[in-house]
This record gives C-alpha cells, sequence and structure tokens, in this order.
C-alpha cells in the first residue's frame, strides 16, 4: 500500500511539473510562430511581455544587423520613435502639476513671436492632436528651430483648434520646446532628471547621444526585397528620438501604476480622451490612443521609421503590457499581434 502511494505521489508530482512546463513552454512556443518572419537571417524583434511592472516574458528574435550577422539580444536598445510622446506627455503634464504651466496656456503665452494662430491653440489641444498644426517638413526641418521657423511662416491652421483630431507629429515638437522654455532646462535634461533617473533607467537615452551606445540594434530599410543595415536619426525631439530596451521600458510602464512620477490625477488626465465631442470621435489622451472593445479597455500607440517599428499595447484593467521592438521599416499588424500575445497570458481577454 505505501509503495503505491509513492509510485502515485511521484506520478502527481510529475503531472504537476509537466503541467507547469507546459503553461510556461505554449506561449512562448505561440509567440515565436507570430514571430517567425523576424527570426532566423532577417532584422529582428524584442517582445516583452509584462505585468504589475514585472517581465513575465522577454525574447529577442533574428539579428540585429544582417551585415555583421549580429544576433539580437534582450539587452538591445531601439529607437522608440512615436512610443517617445508618452514621455513628453509625462514632462508636459509634471510641468502642470508644479504650477509651472497651465493647459490653457496657448502657444503665443510661452512664444510671444509665434505666429498669431498660436493664440488659439492651446497646451491641451497639442496634447491631444486637435491643435490644426501643419505637419512639418521632414525634408526640410532637422531640429527645432527648424520646426519653429516652418511653423512661424504658416499664417493658419489646417482647421479651428479644438474642432476635431488629426495627428501631427508638429504638435509634440512644440511640445518639447515648451518643456525647455518653462522649465529652463534641455528636453534632454528634463526628461532625464524628472524620469530616467528617478526609475534607474540606466539603458535610456536621446538620438543625439546614440554615437556613445553600442549596444544598438541598427535600423533596417528594404531596397529591392533586400534588408540594409541603416544608422539615420532624426534629433527632431518630442515626437521621437528616445532610445531604450525592454527593461527598462518595463520600469516606465511600473511607474505608470503608481505615483512616483506624476500624481494619480495628473496620471488619469494622460489617460482621458480630452473631448469625445470632437467632429471625428478621437480615441487620442495624452501620447496614447485609447480604445475600448467588449468592456475591455485597451491603451496602445505604434511607431515607424529611421529603420524602426515599435508598438506598445497597455491593458489597465489586467495592468498587463506587452511591448513590440523591431528593428525594420516594413509595416505588420503589430497592434493585432500584441493582443495575440497578451491573450497568450490571459485566455479571458475580450479583444
Amino acid at each position: 500500500m505505501r509503495t503505491t502511494f509513492v509510485i502515485f505521489f511521484i506520478f502527481l508530482s510529475a503531472f504537476a511539473v509537466a503541467q507547469e512546463n507546459k503553461s510556461i513552454t505554449t506561449p512562448e512556443k505561440n509567440i515565436d510562430k507570430y514571430l517567425k518572419y523576424f527570426s532566423n537571417d532577417n532584422p529582428g524583434a524584442v517582445i516583452a511581455v509584462i505585468k504589475n511592472g514585472d517581465i513575465l516574458f522577454n525574447k529577442a528574435y533574428g539579428l540585429s544587423n544582417v551585415q555583421t550577422k549580429e544576433v539580437m539580444t534582450t539587452d538591445k536598445t531601439f529607437n522608440l520613435l512615436n512610443l517617445s510622446k508618452s514621455f513628453t506627455s509625462l514632462a508636459v503634464m509634471k510641468l502642470v502639476e508644479k504650477n509651472k504651466l497651465s493647459l490653457d496656456n496657448t502657444i503665443n503665452d510661452i512664444f510671444p513671436d509665434f505666429a498669431d494662430y498660436g493664440k488659439t491653440i492651446r497646451i491641451r489641444n497639442l496634447l491631444s492632436h486637435s491643435s490644426g498644426l501643419i505637419q512639418y517638413d521632414i525634408n526640410t526641418c532637422s531640429n527645432h528651430p527648424d520646426v519653429f521657423t516652418f511653423l512661424k511662416a504658416q499664417d493658419k491652421t489646417v482647421f479651428e483648434p479644438g474642432t476635431k483630431f488629426q495627428y501631427s507629429n508638429s504638435e509634440y515638437v512644440i511640445l518639447a520646446m515648451i518643456i525647455e522654455k518653462v522649465s529652463k532646462m534641455s528636453y534632454n535634461e528634463f526628461l532625464t532628471k524628472t524620469i530616467f533617473k528617478k526609475l534607474s533607467m540606466s539603458n535610456t537615452f536621446f538620438a543625439d547621444d546614440k554615437r556613445n551606445h553600442t549596444n544598438c540594434a541598427d535600423g533596417h530599410y528594404k531596397e529591392n526585397e533586400i534588408y540594409i543595415a541603416g544608422n539615420d536619426i532624426s534629433l527632431i525631439y518630442g515626437e521621437q528620438g528616445i532610445f531604450t530596451n525592454s527593461t527598462d521600458f518595463a520600469k516606465w510602464d511600473k511607474a505608470l501604476y503608481s505615483d512616483k512620477l506624476l500624481k494619480c490625477e495628473s496620471l488619469s488626465k494622460i489617460f482621458t480622451v480630452e473631448d469625445s465631442n470632437l467632429k471625428n470621435n478621437s480615441y487620442y489622451g495624452y501620447g496614447w490612443v485609447l480604445m475600448k472593445r467588449k468592456d475591455t479597455r485597451y491603451y496602445w500607440h505604434g511607431g515607424s521609421g529611421n529603420g524602426y517599428t515599435n508598438l506598445v499595447l497597455h491593458l489597465p484593467d489586467t495592468k498587463t503590457t506587452v511591448l513590440i521592438l523591431t528593428n525594420r521599416n516594413d509595416g505588420y499588424d503589430f497592434l493585432k499581434m500584441s493582443i495575440a500575445i497578451a491573450k497568450e497570458f490571459d485566455k479571458n481577454l475580450k479583444l
């Protein structure tokens, strides 16, 4: 009888271990299938799944550089591109929280020499892409002064500010310049002091400092069906230009559930649609796309440029985040992929 019990106990233990291993390996195997396009000798990706700020899954795929055949690793840093907007919006809200800035300040309140139409554009319009600012010309603008000069030379907005949603990178460039003017610090210095140092994000830096960081995944462009590595960068901050890796991003993600960077009231404004009565029904908060399906809230943002394409999916109800970082410029339905990856860790997710 004792022998039978021991055998049964061993069998039960082995079954439990097998089930535990299955729960660990099945999501990874399925995610590997989603990432076939980013594996082997292709420009690669880093996929991270974060819950409550803790990393549940973090895996690298493909190559960091197709010419040198350097393999991608999870510690590689990527240009976040438009995912940088969420850092800019938080920095603005920090200045609002300190009463150094008001969401109702206009561009001309900060820059009196700006074009007259700036008198009708408020900070809240810039944050929520409802300002009507013309998109700056990437062929003629290479830094903040260029963008400022370009916009100052315009005599009107695309539409009346506050009446419509239309995505324009110009808005977040102006926000970066407002941060500099109000804080009396450079954009880089203010974000480093306010966010990166507070969160010990030691692997996070800006595009103009990229030459001092050798652990970057190189961006790739597809030409004649062949991927070519490139090191193009943009020094136009606010809407892009922040480099980081998945480990540092998890620290940032965790801070979004606490008052470590902002008071909860200020954070809630970031994750609230500024005006749901806009003509075309905006789903944009402050640096985040805010959506809801089947009673499930999901926040996200994507970005592509300089040989990188990325997306972050944030599920506030379960405090789960999926981060997709890739070093290639060709498109892919990353939102669909991120939801599929999230479902690997939450079978009850209704999206």
